[in-house]
Parts: structure tokens; C-alpha cells; sequence
């Protein structure tokens, strides 16, 4: 009995370490579609890499490289659709993110569009958002783990998403390093920092309290604020608990320890501080009441906008029109990753990410 136990324990282990980051991953590169036009000595790509075995569809990144020698600066997309909706192959098809990695790859940036498990939005679901924030941090760590592999400057990171992908790159942005020391999988080891988040059409938060006490309390200037019972009505009851994972009714998010706990992890608000990455913010929604965009809501920018400025982040630039707000000077969002990617702007100069570690716990 105890010999099999043993037996048991090693296969297991050893289904760890392969699986989870020891084993290389060889990905197969092939020439970047005519179509792309692109400018780079040996443009080249390499579709559906697995970051984990959970969800061997939804958990992949598609890897584009300016050239098949050298090591590059990383921009990792993380594409929207409500957390219900979408795949990394959504830059497959879109002329804008197509041309965003046109301007990437000429420009010496290497370009990964990553997938994550989404919320079930067609039955009950007990882990919520926050599996699909989670898949978003270890695709980011397995790609620093296999750096060499995939030609990448681990160092030299930056996160640009669109919707639910930028609330996603904001959380990461505003977390604390998240890696894990004592891990038995060597890719949650490393750090989750990276050198700038370029957001368009974030939500302010994912603890949707903060949108009726902050982003929509007093929306009209006439003391009105737009509820949670507003937005459940609105959402539908069961969107609104798969969210968190599952509850019984809105009250309970509010009183229940780990709904409680919940919220504050997937809290971008509460977790901002001075040392986060520099930030772009772009929210284009021109919705004036809060139903007619309520996770797009020009409201939602100009609270990041404020929070990041508050907080002391480095750099916040903001073009946010239907609240008279623009601090870009022209400046667009791939630009100013591009200028912290490139000529040692980047500011993480050691491998956990940080330039103070002491900063980064």
C-alpha cells in the first residue's frame, strides 16, 4: 500500500513539473500572413501555445514575433466581451488589432493575444471573474518562465486590453507582484509586474458596490445614484451572481465574509498605489445615463483617471471626451507602450519586474 502511495505521489509530481512549466514547449512558428504587411526582417507567428491544462481551448495565446532571431519587448493583449464572450483569435479578424500589430513588430515589439476560461452565462457558476482574471496572471507568468523559448525580454512587458481585457490588465497592473516563492509550479514563481497598461473602455472596478457608492453615485448632479438593484435589473440576476461566483441575493455581497473578500480582490480601486505601472486611459463612451453604457460609462475613465492621479502613479495619460478630458498630446495607446518598451524606458530592470524590489511584495 505505501509503495503505491509513493508511486502515486511521483506520477503526480512529475504530471506537475511537466505540465506546469519544466518541459519545454517548442511553439511552431510560421510566416505572418501577406495581408499583415508587415515591415520586419522575418515576421513570424505561432497560434494556440497552452499556458495551462484546465481548459486546454480557452487557456492559449497566440505569439506574434518581428523577427525569428533576437529578444523582444512583449505587448500581451487581453481581449473583451463581458468575461462571457470572445477568444485570443478576435486579432485574428479585427483590421484595428491588426494594424496595432503591424505597428508593433515594425517597431521591434513582440505581440501576444491571450485567451482565459470564461464566466458561464447560461447556467451557475461557483468561481466567478475571478478565474478569468486569474488566467490572465499565469499566461503572463508562463510567458516569463519560457521567455528564451518564445524570444521574449521578460523585463520588458506591457499589457494593453479592450473592455472586460482592460479591466483585466488594470488588475494586474494594480496588484502587487504576485508571485509565489514557495510554489511547486515554477511559473507562478514569477512576478506579475510589468512596465505599462494601456486600457480602453475599463471599468473603473469589479466590486460593483464602488459603481453606485463612486463611479455612478450623484451621476446627474441632482443626488441620484444608479443602485445595484438598478444594475441587476438591468444585467439580469444571474449574471450579476455568476460574477461573484454565486449568491442568494445583493445584500448578501455585503455582509457575507468572503463575498466581502471577494470584492476586494478583484477591487482595482482599493489595490492602486503609487508604484503601479504608468497608465493609459481611453474611454470613448458618449452614454449619458448610466443604463445606456453601464460598463463602458465615460464615469468609469474619469475614476481611474482621478484614482491614478491621487495615488501618485509615474505617468497617467487620459482621453476621455464625453467628460472633457485629454491629456494624451496626441499620443495614442500603442504609442505610449511602444515609448516605455523601447530606448530603456521600460523601468523594470531586474527579473522580478520591479525596479525596487523592496517595492514589489
Amino acid at each position: 500500500m505505501k509503495k503505491s502511495i509513493k508511486l502515486n505521489l511521483v506520477v503526480s509530481l512529475l504530471f506537475c513539473f511537466t505540465s506546469s512549466g519544466y518541459a519545454q514547449i517548442n511553439p511552431e512558428f510560421s510566416p505572418i500572413p501577406a495581408n499583415y504587411n508587415v515591415n520586419s526582417p522575418n515576421p513570424v507567428y505561432a497560434l494556440d501555445i497552452s499556458y495551462d491544462s484546465l481548459d486546454l481551448e480557452k487557456q492559449v495565446f497566440h505569439l506574434f514575433l518581428p523577427d525569428t532571431t533576437g529578444t523582444f519587448p512583449l505587448v500581451i493583449f487581453i481581449h473583451g466581451g463581458g468575461y462571457i464572450a470572445n477568444t485570443p483569435d478576435i486579432v485574428l479578424a479585427s483590421v484595428e488589432r491588426i494594424l496595432d500589430i503591424k505597428y508593433f513588430l515594425e517597431n521591434g515589439i513582440a505581440f501576444a493575444s491571450v485567451g482565459y476560461r470564461l464566466i458561464n452565462n447560461t447556467g451557475p457558476d461557483d468561481e466567478g471573474v475571478i478565474k478569468c482574471l486569474n488566467d490572465a496572471k499565469r499566461a503572463l507568468q508562463f510567458i516569463r518562465y519560457h521567455s528564451d523559448e518564445l524570444k521574449i525580454d521578460p523585463t520588458a512587458i506591457a499589457l494593453q486590453g479592450r473592455s472586460a481585457g482592460a479591466s483585466t490588465s488594470y488588475w494586474l497592473g494594480t496588484r502587487s507582484d504576485m508571485a509565489d516563492p514557495n510554489a511547486m509550479d515554477p511559473v507562478l514563481q514569477e512576478s506579475t509586474r510589468v512596465c505599462a497598461v494601456d486600457l480602453y473602455g475599463s471599468q473603473a472596478t469589479l466590486d460593483m458596490y464602488k459603481w453606485e457608492t463612486q463611479v455612478f453615485h450623484n451621476f446627474d448632479g441632482n443626488g441620484t445614484n444608479y443602485t445595484l438593484d438598478d444594475m441587476e435589473n438591468l444585467m439580469g440576476f444571474e449574471r450579476g451572481s455568476n460574477f461573484y461566483g454565486g449568491y442568494d441575493s445583493i445584500p448578501q455581497i455585503l455582509v457575507d465574509p468572503d463575498l466581502i473578500q471577494y470584492r476586494q480582490d478583484v477591487d482595482q480601486l482599493f489595490h492602486l498605489s503609487g508604484d503601479d505601472p504608468p497608465i493609459y486611459i481611453s474611454s470613448q463612451s458618449g452614454a449619458v445615463h448610466p443604463s445606456e453604457d453601464l460598463f463602458h460609462h465615460s464615469f468609469h475613465g474619469r475614476e481611474i483617471y482621478n484614482a491614478a492621479l491621487a495615488a501618485g502613479i509615474s505617468e497617467v495619460k487620459a482621453d476621455i471626451p464625453a467628460v472633457s478630458i485629454n491629456t494624451t498630446s496626441g499620443e495614442t495607446g500603442v504609442e505610449f507602450l511602444a515609448r516605455y518598451l523601447t530606448n530603456g524606458n521600460c523601468g523594470v530592470t531586474d527579473i522580478a519586474g520591479c525596479t525596487d524590489p523592496t517595492a514589489c511584495n
